[in-house]
């Protein structure tokens, strides 16, 4: 549930959070100031020890009027008002975003090519012991401390992004190597061994994206009729389309050579499975049309268009606890006015 959680604010932080962003000529090398890496978000994220990774354009996925209003029952307006407040980052005007889960820590990473002061302000107004500040490059600035009784870290990189660990500080303090160009012998997440196995280029192309590098384990062996148990990464792009609806598209990679027709069959089953469940009901896929499954020796795929609007309100009684939770804001209440 917490990565479903996860998936729920990446989709809504694609309006309220990455995403690919055009990269930009690196300034010339300088004794003082060496040129500093600039590409997608997710060249700044670590594959070693990533369990899942949400990524999205929120401005993208803002535009689209119907979505809009589907989003608007997950992340209420003045709910992303709230947030912006706190932390300086105002969602409905981010370009790119992204939220990473690890076991010690979780990374939250924003594009911040026009601004990013207010957010390392806000970030500093927040610490409440153990201040601590760095600047290991002209344009790069490091804060860390505690917030509540948790430790949390900034990274500021100027006229790029900015970048906040929660739990360990390891995460952020990757973002800057990967910015000093340190660790080039160290694959990001989309280049390590699990995600490269997924059609990065085409899944990139949607607003809204999710991924889960394997090799999966513990309950996940069971998912999708047994194909997660050889998997070796999961993905997930959804886009908006017309008539309020989503556009959503599951890759599984894998060896699938040996399963023949019977993978695609045993993934078509598991959807029906889910649309039937409970949970599926709640979020209206049980009224979806059928699936489009295409199985190959190297991945499975399936492609489905689900309704907006029945999925939101199904996400937002499922896992809104847990959106509440990962944004650092206190839910709110039956009888509050966030909720329409």
């Amino acid at each position: 549930m917490k990565a479903l959680g996860a998936l729920c604010l990446g989709a809504a932080l694609t309006l309220g959070c990455g995403g690919t962003a055009t990269p930009r000529p690196a300034k010339p090398a300088t004794a003082e100031a060496p040129p500093l890496h600039d590409g997608p978000l997710t060249d700044y994220v670590p594959s070693a020890g990533l369990r899942w990774l949400v990524v999205g354009r929120p401005k993208e996925v803002a535009s689209d009027a119907e979505l809009a209003k589907a989003i608007e029952l997950i992340l209420p307006k003045s709910r992303r008002g709230a947030f912006s407040k706190s932390s300086g980052v105002e969602l409905d005007t981010l370009d790119a975003g992204l939220i990473a889960g690890f076991d010690h820590a979780t990374l939250y990473v924003a594009d911040a090519r026009a601004s990013s002061t207010l957010a390392e302000e806000r970030f500093a107004a927040r610490l409440i012991a153990g201040t601590r500040v760095a600047k290991p490059h002209p344009r790069i600035h490091r804060l860390s401390g505690v917030v509540g009784q948790t430790p949390e870290t900034l990274v500021r990189i100027d006229e790029r992004l900015i970048a906040v660990s929660v739990g360990s500080a390891l995460p952020a303090r990757i973002v800057e190597l990967y910015a000093r160009q340190k660790l080039t012998k160290s694959p990001p997440a989309l280049k390590g061994s699990a995600l490269s196995s997924l059609p990065i280029r085409e899944l990139e192309s949607a607003p809204m994206r999710f991924y889960a590098p394997g090799p999966f384990t513990g309950d996940w062996t069971r998912g999708a009729g047994g194909l997660f148990a050889t998997a070796t990464a999961v993905g997930v792009a959804v886009r908006p389309v017309a008539g309020g609806k989503l556009s959503a598209v599951i890759v599984i990679a894998g060896g699938f050579a040996s399963d023949g027709p019977d993978a695609a069959t045993r993934f078509g089953k598991a959807w029906e499975d889910l649309t039937q469940s409970g949970l599926g009901k709640l979020l209206g896929l049980d009224r979806a049309p059928p699936p489009s499954i295409v199985a190959t020796p190297d991945s499975i795929r399936l492609a489905v268009e689900v309704d907006a609007m029945p999925l939101a309100q199904g996400l937002r009684a499922a896992v809104m606890a847990e959106v509440w939770e990962i944004l650092d804001l206190s839910p709110p209440t039956e009888k509050g006015t966030d909720l329409p």
